[in-house]
């Protein structure tokens, strides 16, 4: 009886280990991933509204954020922010650092931020709503990659 009670603790203590040593690979395995330098660049699409879509003459103005730099990417009549969830809905490939886009009297302007490289490339579709939609995206804008004030000199803060 004691023989078998050893024996069930020896193989419950076995398995308890070996899960902790998977755990570690994983852990190990994601930090790895973590120092792809897609995962540390940061883009965001944003858009302003500047005269709202309740009036005749609807305007909107897109941006890209990075860091500490915006960029006015164009100018629109309607715009919003896609959620990740929706990428494929709006023929942006899930990879993209994010996307925005809008309808307007049946025609819409779409964009996505694509990490390439050194730069950002901002892609761009303008389909035309009918039976069906077809994102056909084309670049846009190329942006440089912005650096992280922590890797700027000493000198370059501001006191």
């Amino acid at each position: 009886m004691k023989l078998r009670l050893f024996l069930v603790l020896y193989l419950c203590t076995l398995v308890a280990c070996s899960q902790k040593e998977e755990v570690q690979y994983e852990r190990l395995e994601q930090e790895e991933v973590s120092s792809d330098v897609s995962t540390w660049v940061k883009a965001d699409l944003q858009c302003e509204e500047i005269q709202n879509a309740d009036e005749d003459n609807p305007l909107a103005v897109v941006y890209l954020s990075q860091m500490e730099m915006q960029y006015v990417i164009d100018t629109v009549y309607t715009c919003s922010v896609i959620a990740p969830q929706m990428f494929t809905s709006f023929g942006v490939p899930r990879q993209a650092l994010s996307a925005c886009g809008g309808w307007w009297a049946g025609q819409g302007n779409f964009y996505y931020a694509l990490h390439e490289g050194d730069s950002i490339a901002v892609m761009h579709a303008r389909p035309v709503r009918s039976d069906s939609v077809d994102f056909q995206y084309t670049l846009l804008q190329r942006v440089p990659v912005s650096k992280s004030t922590t890797e700027l000199p000493e000198e370059s803060y501001m006191p």
